[in-house]
């Protein structure tokens, strides 16, 4: 009896690529030691012939699945009422959300109503941009109130899995600057975030895309783009530590190009050149052309300077592309267009400390994931993570340069663990035991405040570019704060 009440319950809300490769191997790794059971999995009908095809292949199986209908994929009111029916109370102790993010919100109150805690994948919710008016982009931080609002009050906790806030490089950048920027009184002047995942999208598949989607008007930034926002949004907090050199407010620039202008840097001649006859199911005609103007953002570019009173403080620059080096080499969509259609991760992040010191990230792969085999070190592999310190020596000790290279060290470490599939997955994997240990600290919703007024605000430009007018938004860096969001253009 007593083993039983202590079981955590769980629902699996979501079986797509992601959930697949991450949260199903993750929940039978620790099932018997975190004492876990998987009560209700969650996933639309049309989904049916992948999910039985998934779990016939799998020792841990759901209690009950739910197949929801189609019409309940972006959820609503009534969608809750008829959940409700369907899954009862379940006294679930926690709820793992995996949808794509337009149903992230209805799942997570749904789940909140239920008591069960949340780890929830990111972004925290989203909704359709097409034509929309800049002003609706804010909502964004609205939904974020209201979830923590009703987090707090039913005593449950929220995690978004960003992982990188849990990565043991990122946590080792972080720790440093904060142990060397308390000893200087020297904030964060630099930072700059470049992000490349060669996702190549085949033009017609902009239209049919809901894993990843543009056709609602949003693309990189919901997709791996906020990862590095929030990125970003964890490391300038550090500048507020420090009494004379925190900032007050962040002006935001934001420059994107999405799908109808990815169709003109590549165009048809290069699709007819490698894909020969099947080039021409993806000629798009002229009303295809004309609706894709308004599909999400592809690559996107943020300008961000940190203020304090009328002096600048820091500036970062974010270049956050999917048109990059991409594996992708054929016309057709595969099972898994998660990591399995060619895409290829190359990240570099370069921090300054004034004229103190300079922290570098390089992470660049040549393989897919799929064809990783765990035996290679070094640039151009599946877990290459490099991280480089260049310090004034003569003025604050230490070794001029000083060069980690996390991602062969990792791969060393856990050579005979199978179960270890790279550094971002790994990190991934301690999202998920926060969540289970009930630990917010890491990747709590309140640590998402900035970061998802960012992203708001990002899109707020983009919105009011679209409908040709100016625009200069600028974000109140105070937790809560309530008039968090003005435009100087206005």
């Amino acid at each position: 009896m007593t083993s039983e009440l202590k079981r955590k319950k769980l629902a699996l809300i979501g079986l797509g690529p992601h959930a697949k490769r991450i949260y199903y191997p993750l929940i039978e790794k620790w099932q018997a030691e975190e004492n876990l059971e998987l009560s209700l999995l969650i996933e639309l009908e049309d989904q049916r012939e992948s999910v039985e095809k998934y779990l016939s292949e799998r020792l841990v199986q759901p209690e009950r699945i739910i197949y929801l209908p189609e019409s309940a994929r972006h959820g609503g009111p009534e969608f809750i009422s008829e959940l409700n029916r369907l899954a009862g109370p379940g006294e679930l102790w926690g709820c793992i959300i995996a949808t794509e993010p337009k149903a992230h919100g209805v799942y997570a109150q749904w789940a909140i109503e239920h008591g069960a805690h949340i780890l929830i994948d990111k972004p925290l919710t989203a909704f359709s941009l097409r034509d929309s008016a800049p002003e609706e982009a804010l909502r964004l931080v609205s939904d974020h109130a209201s979830i923590h609002a009703a987090a707090t009050r039913r005593g449950v906790n929220v995690l978004v899995q960003a992982q990188r806030r849990a990565h043991v490089g990122y946590e080792m950048i972080h720790e440093y600057l904060s142990q060397f920027m308390g000893a200087y009184e020297v904030p964060l002047t630099y930072v700059d975030i470049y992000h490349a995942d060669g996702m190549w999208n085949m033009p017609g598949e902009y239209f049919r895309r809901e894993n990843h989607p543009y056709k609602y008007g949003y693309g990189k930034i919901m997709h791996s783009g906020y990862h590095f926002i929030d990125l970003y949004a964890w490391m300038i907090r550090l500048n507020q530590r420090l009494s004379r050199t925190s900032c007050d407010r962040i002006n935001v620039v934001t420059r994107d190009a999405n799908a109808y202008d990815h169709l003109a840097q590549v165009d048809h001649q290069l699709y007819e050149r490698f894909f020969a006859e099947a080039a021409s199911a993806q000629k798009l005609s002229d009303a295809q052309l004309k609706e894709i103007q308004g599909f999400g953002e592809t690559d996107v570019f943020l300008l961000l300077q940190a203020m304090r009173d009328d002096r600048v403080i820091s500036t970062g620059s974010l270049n956050l592309l999917q048109t990059s080096f991409s594996r992708r080499a054929w016309p057709d969509l595969p099972a898994d267009t998660y990591k399995g259609n060619g895409r290829v991760r190359h990240e570099r992040v370069t921090i300054q400390v004034g004229h103190l010191l300079n922290v570098q990230v390089h992470s660049y792969q040549s393989y897919e994931a799929k064809d990783w085999q765990g035996d290679k070190p070094g640039v151009g592999q599946y877990d290459h993570f490099d991280i480089s310190f260049y310090r004034n020596c003569q003025l604050v000790g230490g070794e001029p340069h000083e060069l980690i290279t996390l991602g062969d060290a990792m791969q060393r470490t856990n050579e005979t663990d199978k179960s270890y599939i790279g550094h971002n997955e790994a990190a991934r994997a301690e999202v998920f035991l926060d969540f289970l240990h009930e630990s917010v600290e890491r990747a709590g919703l309140s640590h998402h405040d900035l970061s998802i007024k960012l992203v708001a605000a990002a899109y707020y430009d983009i919105l009011r570019r679209r409908c040709g007018e100016l625009s200069s938004p600028v974000v109140d860096m105070a937790p809560g704060a309530r008039e968090w969001f003005s435009d100087a253009a206005r």
